[in-house]
């Protein structure tokens, strides 16, 4: 068991139970029944929040089998429908790099006063470890519209689902909603997949970052 400030609510301390897999043995069935449990994985590590005081986190997964998107959603969809979706194994570029470098200084913002060659180091080292250390049935979303990567997102293939590890999107570009756009394809994915679930992560009904999940249901 792991302690530690809460990654939510700063103010709050979080407490972890954490399963390892350095070399990526585990099996599709054990990754399966891990992510099942309400486990989330970072790299070679899943973990699974036991806090004190706290049952905010729900782990969130789509019923992407009965999921019909809404008329927001369709719009979404028609407004990119001139992007080129791509599923492939993750491999990480120097394009998805500074996206994921805007993208994490646009959401996040809370770099302190490092440098930002520090900052770009810190978050190279990040974005392998979040989403490049994978196990073999990996598989990796990329959106990209004339020869520009627009999104990419990291997901588990397990037995009966994909479970979305992270997402990167183009925060320049809010009117395509592409966060939205990572999801819905996601859960077409997992149709076309014939699994029933989109595993979202973790849901926390009052954070400003996380209650959105509850917009794609049933769940």
């Amino acid at each position: 068991m792991t302690e530690g400030p809460c990654g939510y609510y700063p103010e709050r301390a979080t407490r972890n139970h954490m399963l390892s897999d350095e070399n990526h043995e585990f099996s599709v069935s054990q990754i399966t029944r891990i992510l099942n449990k309400g486990y989330r994985r970072f790299g070679p590590d899943y973990y699974r929040t036991f806090c004190r005081g706290c049952n905010e986190c729900t782990p969130y997964r789509v019923l992407a089998g009965e999921f019909k998107p809404n008329r927001a959603f369709r719009r979404v969809l028609g407004r990119n429908q001139k992007a080129v979706v791509q599923w492939s194994q993750p491999k990480a570029s120097q394009e998805k790099f500074e996206l994921y470098v805007r993208y994490q200084l646009a959401r996040h913002k809370d770099f302190g006063d490092d440098p930002l060659l520090v900052v770009r180091q810190n978050l190279a080292v990040a974005m392998i470890r979040q989403m490049y250390m994978n196990p073999q049935s990996s598989l990796e979303l990329t959106v990209s519209e004339n020869g520009r990567v627009l999104a990419f997102a990291t997901f588990d293939a397990t037995d009966d689902s994909l479970s979305a590890v992270y997402s990167v999107f183009e925060p320049e570009m809010p009117e395509r909603s592409l966060g939205t756009l990572n999801v819905l394809l996601a859960i077409q994915k997992v149709k076309d997949l014939g699994l029933q679930y989109l595993n979202l992560g973790l849901y926390l009904e009052k954070h400003p970052k996380m209650s959105y999940k509850a917009n794609f249901g049933p769940a």
